[in-house]
């Protein structure tokens, strides 16, 4: 009799967790324990047999969108897509299956900390160790932009620290495909994390100057330790990003220079076609930056220390405006409120 485990899997978008069956083994991948939850989906640990090596394995949780599967079939198609590119600054996709109608993918794993942790560890940063990290992460996306892919959900939680220092983008459950003759992404669903949305995204555009925008969210939390929106409803959320003057004073209090501050304000423009094109292009901007004694090695080493770092090594980062973090996407949202009925029932 096949050995099965039992996870908790939203059947689609928006709607409770429910227990699903799947095999222990997916091909030659035995899985392991929980690594990680979150919105799109479950990662677990796992050890592929045949090439004696430790993976991640994340079962994706949205599978019916779409009738007739459409909307499964984009899932796989553009995990497929960014899974063709490798990049020292992207994780690293082996395999895409589909098993028990659930979309699984096997990947990399990477020993180390999410830039949320690394964060949380570091509270707002300084510009040198700033620059590092989003440099280094959207010289991973400019790989994806050059192959005419999107990955449509960066944010702290998808970028990973190895203990070498190195970012790696990760988690493609959203990626699609670009036409730039036409303008025009191959998708068909609605989906991001609303923290890191541009405002077009709201609205079901996406382009690689979506990927932009949210690099630009994630520069300026790094700069400030807080993102520039925040807001407790999906509706109030998307109407900062649409109308809400983005708050470069905070930056400025930082004594950050001008011109990054003017890199920021690009990035995280209303309108798509007055942010930088590509990833590529933004990162040129952030290299054309001077930061006194600058080297890349000096920062990875500073980031590999913060990753190694034991409990209560490092000093206890200051809080932030928002020390209980806002929901990350429109499925965290629902799992909330449905969580807080609950309570409310309860008592």
């Amino acid at each position: 009799m096949e050995e099965t485990i039992t996870l908790m899997l939203s059947s689609s978008h928006g709607r409770l967790a429910e227990p699903v069956q799947i095999p222990r083994r997916v091909g030659h991948v035995k899985l392991g324990d929980v690594l990680g939850e979150g919105t799109g989906g479950v990662v677990l640990s796992g050890y592929d047999e045949a090439l004696d090596r430790r993976v991640a394995v994340k079962l994706l949780h949205r599978r019916d969108l779409l009738p007739n599967g459409a909307a499964r079939l984009e899932l796989v198609e553009g995990v497929r897509s960014a899974a063709a590119i490798k990049h020292g600054n992207l994780i690293t996709v082996y395999t895409v299956e589909t098993v028990n109608d659930l979309p699984v993918i096997v990947m990399e794993y990477i020993d180390g900390i999410s830039l949320r942790e690394l964060s949380a560890r570091t509270g707002a940063m300084d510009i040198p160790l700033a620059l590092y990290v989003v440099r280094a992460v959207a010289a991973g996306v400019q790989a994806l932009h050059d192959a005419a892919v999107i990955h449509r959900d960066l944010k702290p939680t998808n970028v990973l620290f190895d203990r070498d220092g190195q970012a790696h983008a990760c988690d493609f459950g959203l990626a699609c495909k670009f036409d730039f003759a036409s303008y025009q992404a191959g998708s068909q669903t609605l989906g991001g994390s609303p923290l890191y949305m541009a405002p077009e995204m709201f609205d079901g555009r996406v382009s690689p100057q979506s990927d932009v925008y949210a690099l630009g969210v994630m520069l300026f939390e790094a700069l400030a330790g807080r993102p520039p929106f925040y807001a407790e409803t999906l509706t109030d959320m998307q109407a900062c990003h649409v109308g809400a003057a983005v708050p470069l004073h905070v930056l400025e209090r930082r004594n950050v220079p001008e011109e990054l501050c003017a890199a920021v304000r690009r990035a995280l423009h209303k309108q798509r076609f007055l942010r930088y094109k590509t990833a590529g292009r933004f990162l040129q901007a952030l290299e054309a930056i001077e930061v006194p004694d600058w080297r890349e090695e000096t920062q990875r080493l500073r980031a590999a220390e913060i990753v190694t770092a034991r409990p209560g090594d490092m000093p206890e980062a200051a809080p932030d405006k928002f020390p209980d973090l806002p929901v990350q996407t429109t499925f965290d949202l629902v799992a909330r409120r449905a969580r807080e009925k609950r309570r409310s029932r309860e008592n």
